[in-house]
Formats: structure tokens, sequence, C-alpha cells
């Protein structure tokens, strides 16, 4: 199930998906039926709690349109597209959850097209903008499968999230740059996001390339300034680059450009076994990013 929560679009084969391999809701994953929504106040009630909770809690997401059985997808339960409208749950949460949670994001699915038989994705980013109230003027958090009152020292609590920084790998581009006869050149580029309401000034980037023949090929820094380069063993390599500028809440930074020159005669060698992990380093945490070999190679060889 991690894919479908990292996915950027959604489509009514995801949703079928969800029924056909039985997934269980969970603290991170809520399933409503199309009653779910409705346009008097306790059903807007409702919705703002459900989401308010999510953010409140680690996140996660609620699939309007889709009803559950035993806590686990059963059936599709499409909701009137004409009648609730992306816009219209917009402002159902955006007016009806204080403070207004940032990061929030809707995706439309639309049965063959037909806006009459609509499912919702509500993605919810864990908040550091937190405690969210609901409609009803309560604070919830997620438990197993629902939201629940919070209790007075868990919103004390969240007050604190708040002075804590939240940065993570937000996503990479590897693609091709130039040929030759002896070489092929790709580039390759990493960039890192700031999720909380705080400044982070602290923060380094580790990459590690795994692949056999390392000294073989050419690996060449884009950006000249707080960066470091050290083998580890003659299959790793660890490339290192330092902040040198606060990164700010939503703000996104190229963090690693560096071009990767690969001979022509160990290419196929490359691309069978080459894999990179990224482990991202600042006062709070960390956050790590693993590049399959199977993407790797995909990317590779695309370019062929």
């Amino acid at each position: 199930m991690e894919d479908f929560f990292s996915k950027t679009n959604y489509t009514i084969q995801d949703i079928l998906a969800l029924i056909e391999n039985e997934i269980e809701e969970s603290i991170h994953l809520e399933f409503k039926s199309a009653g779910a929504i409705g346009k008097w106040d306790s059903k807007k009630a409702e919705m703002t709690k459900d989401v308010a909770a999510f953010a409140n809690s680690d996140g996660g997401i609620i699939v309007y349109g889709l009803s559950e059985c035993n806590h686990k997808a059963s059936a599709l339960s499409f909701i009137d597209g004409t009648i609730f409208t992306k816009e219209w749950i917009e402002q159902v949460l955006n007016s009806g959850i204080q403070q207004k949670i940032n990061g929030l994001q809707i995706f439309p699915i639309r049965n063959n097209g037909n806006i009459e038989q609509s499912i919702y994705v509500v993605k919810i980013p864990k908040s550091f903008n937190t405690p969210h109230m609901s409609k009803d003027r309560k604070f919830y958090r997620r438990y197993n499968f629902e939201a629940v009152p919070m209790e007075e020292y868990e919103i004390r609590e969240l007050y604190n999230r708040k002075s804590h920084s939240k940065l993570l790998i937000q996503g990479y581009y590897l693609g091709k740059f130039s040929e030759n006869a002896e070489t092929q050149t790709y580039h390759f580029l990493a960039q890192i996001a700031n999720e909380c309401a705080r400044p982070e000034s602290s923060y380094k980037l580790n990459i590690y390339i795994n692949c056999p023949d390392l000294d073989k090929m050419s690996i060449t820094w884009e950006q000249n300034e707080n960066f470091s380069f050290t083998m580890i063993a003659p299959n790793k390599v660890k490339l290192s680059a330092t902040g040198s500028i606060p990164i700010y809440t939503d703000e996104c930074l190229d963090m690693a450009r560096f071009s990767l020159e690969i001979p022509n005669k160990i290419f196929d060698k490359i691309t069978e076994e080459m894999s990179i992990d990224m482990i991202l380093l600042y006062s709070d945490g960390k956050n790590e990013f693993h590049i399959s070999n199977e993407t790797v190679r995909k990317r590779l060889i695309s370019f062929n």
C-alpha cells in the first residue's frame, strides 16, 4: 500500500485494487461510503472531525465513495459530483477546520468520465500547524480505525509540534544528458522540502551509489560548495551535500546535482546492479529514500 499513499494522481483502477486486495483500514487510511457526505450540518461536522483527526495525528488518506465491511474495502459507493464537487468539499473543510490544514489535497475520480459517479481521495498531511479544531469545536486524533476526542494533555503536546522541524526528500530526477562513442552521461537531481512551520538551517543529504566498477565511472558534482566525495568500498560511494541556506515552510530546494558518466563497455553490467540510497539528516530527525535497482535500470535503459 505504500504506492497508494505516495501517488500524485488516482484512477478508478486504484480504488478497485483496494477492493480486490481487501485492503484494511488503519490509522492512516479510512473508507467512507457516499452517505458520509451531506449538506446538513451534522454531516459537515463529521467530515471536519475525520480530516482534522488525521492532521492532528500522523496524516493519511480518506477515500469518499468506497464502502467497507469489517474495516476492509468492499464496494464502490459513488458520489454525485454534480452535487458534491471538489470545490464544495474544500470549502467545507477549510471553513469548518480551525486552523486551516496546509497541504491538504483532494483528488476527484470519475467512473468512465461520469461525474455523477465520483469518488474523492482526500490526502491529509501530518500537520505542524496543530492543533486543528473541527466544526463541533472539539479536537480529535486517530486511534485504530476511528477519530476519537483528544485529552487535554494531548492537545497541549500538539502545540509543541510547531517547534520541531520536518524535512523530507521530495523527489529526484535521473535522465540522460549526452552520449558519444565511448560513454553515456546522466544527470541526477535530488530535491528536499520543509513540511513544518519552523525554518531549518542545519541539514545534510548523503547519497550512496551502490554498483560494481565505480572506479571506472566519472562522477562530477555540479554544485561546488559544501560537497564531499568518499569511496566507502569498491562497490559503494558516498556523496554528501551540506545545506548552506535556511529552508522555509513549504519550500522545496535542489539539494544535490551531479552527472554520472558511464563507459559503454560496462553499461549493461551497471544497469543490472546499480541502486541508490539517500539519507537526509536534519536537527530533529532524518528521512530516507531508496531507489531500487529495478527503478534505476528502467531510468537508464529508457533513454537508449
